[in-house]
């Protein structure tokens, strides 16, 4: 296997890539290349392409295309071809691969990419529809139909699921579950300390464990995320802004579909940024310019009573050094106590308390094969080796993968996490909350229209201004609303709204 990173990027560009997740990724990667020693894959297809060379681009590892370096000698070995993996940097990844894809020549047999590029590249006519006996080899009907739907773009498959993504809660078990601390919340806030069902619920817990010194180290904080422009933090606003806006049955949350008028500018949304700012006095200081580079380390490191996060943090929860292994329970990300109605223009109270609406940010990593690939056969064969039931399951458990659960049978099974070092309590509850997120029926999958990180990347210059106190909610919503409505005039009002249908059938 032969590798080229193409690199030319410095850090500080890396971080302000939009979805920067799976870039700052704190565990280094001498536990995965230890590990591989004890982990194999297995080769699923008797099929040989002897002197053949598949070119596979994806992401700098080690997360995404670390697996490929570890674990693709096998694959070569069984079939007689080589591959050639080629990476960049997240941040100049989409427009890489989109001008390439463009250009009609020939560059690569095998990408990785995000659902949120689907529009542009499945949308586009770039990508090849996967093969029935393809599917069949790594068994899709096991996928969670959620990430099924985002392997598709109106009604054609076109990419197997490598990853599965969902935002979930990560707090402190041994904390939620101390008697002194129970009871002390209890006797404030008239309710059991549990894991938070509501935002405002969530606020009470992180300001109260953001009130004394549980840590014993002078850095006790009730909560942390991302919330930094540029960092990623975007996603974690658009999680809460769902959880008031969407309402079960209706898949359209970011736009109108028939006018693509923006929906962001709607109250729900204005409440979920005045939550996020109002929540910064329970999390450590400068948190509004966090990222995962400071995020994830705070919570593992023992810091923070919570965090919302992807479940990177389960894997980094038995990393070296972390204190808080056999500590860390996962959840249901907060709902909202109220729903905003767009029909009725009010808000209305949710059924049993709380409007849950997981969000799948960066829906799932596939495996996608280009319609310029001059090595097609070989290109899919190698994608099945990585996305067939058994390597999914061995890749969620191992480190620095950055490989979340997508298939029924990962998430049925912690045996594989607690065999990599994860606690049985910490690994059981964890895999149940992924299984209660991707499987929701008001779960949200993320934009993937084209487009979508110019919308993204609006929405993230204006929640920063309001966080900085430049403007209010409302003003800051407006914005983002009137710079989304330029970027689909520009791109053309009605493709938009076709692709938008498109991409939400599946």
């Amino acid at each position: 296997m032969t590798v080229r990173k193409l690199d030319d990027l410095t850090r500080r560009q890396i971080m302000q890539g939009m979805v920067a997740m799976a870039a700052f990724a704190v565990a280094g990667s001498r536990g995965a290349l230890a590990q591989s020693a004890n982990v194999t894959l297995p080769v699923i297809s008797n099929k040989k392409f002897e002197g053949a060379k598949v070119i596979v681009e994806s992401q700098s590892g080690p997360v995404i295309s670390g697996p490929i370096q570890i674990f693709g000698p096998i694959w070569e070995k069984a079939t007689g071809a080589t591959i050639e993996l080629v990476t960049y940097p997240f941040g100049q990844m989409f427009e890489k691969l989109r001008t390439e894809l463009s250009s009609g020549a020939y560059t690569s047999d095998l990408i990785n990419y995000q659902t949120t590029w689907g529009g542009d590249f499945m949308g586009g006519g770039l990508m090849e529809e996967v093969p029935e006996d393809v599917l069949k080899l790594v068994q899709a009907d096991d996928i969670y139909p959620i990430f099924r739907k985002a392997m598709s773009f109106d009604g054609k498959t076109y990419g197997l699921a490598y990853d599965g993504n969902a935002h979930n809660l990560f707090y402190r078990r041994d904390l939620f579950e101390n008697a002194d601390y129970k009871k002390k919340f209890s006797d404030q806030h008239g309710y059991d300390l549990a894991p938070p069902d509501t935002w405002e619920q969530f606020y009470d817990v992180a300001k109260f464990f953001s009130s004394f010194d549980w840590s014993g180290t002078g850095k006790s904080y009730g909560f942390v995320e991302p919330m930094g422009r540029g960092t990623g933090g975007v996603y974690f606003l658009v999680g809460r802004g769902v959880s008031y806006s969407k309402k079960a049955g209706d898949p359209y949350v970011f736009f109108n579909p028939d006018d693509m008028s923006p929906r962001i500018a709607e109250p729900g949304w204005i409440q979920a940024l005045e939550d996020w700012k109002k929540d910064l006095d329970a999390g450590p200081p400068g948190l509004a310019q966090y990222g995962f580079s400071e995020s994830r380390p705070t919570f593992v490191s023992g810091q923070s009573a919570m965090i919302t996060d992807w479940g990177d943090i389960g894997t980094l929860s038995y990393s070296e050094g972390s204190k808080v292994k056999g500590k860390t329970g996962t959840a249901l990300t907060p709902g909202a106590s109220k729903v905003y109605d767009r029909t009725a223009k009010d808000w209305i109270k949710p059924e049993g308390g709380s409007n849950h609406a997981p969000y799948l940010g960066v829906t799932a990593w596939l495996f996608g094969v280009p319609v310029t690939a001059e090595n097609k056969e070989a290109a899919w064969d190698l994608a099945a080796f990585f996305c067939n039931p058994e390597a999914s399951t061995k890749l969620v458990a191992f480190p620095d993968s950055g490989i979340q659960p997508s298939r029924a049978k990962t998430i049925q099974d912690p045996q594989p996490l607690i065999d990599a070092g994860m606690d049985p309590a910490d690994a059981k509850q964890y895999l149940e909350a992924i299984g209660k997120a991707v499987g929701h029926p008001n779960a949200v999958l993320d934009l993937s229209i084209p487009g979508s990180g110019e919308y993204y990347n609006s929405l993230d210059v204006e929640a920063s201004r309001f966080m900085a106190g430049e403007i209010s909610a409302e003003q800051a919503m407006k914005n983002a609303s009137d710079a989304w409505n330029q970027t689909t005039d520009r791109l053309g009002r009605d493709n938009q709204s076709k692709l938008y249908k498109a991409a939400l059938a599946g």
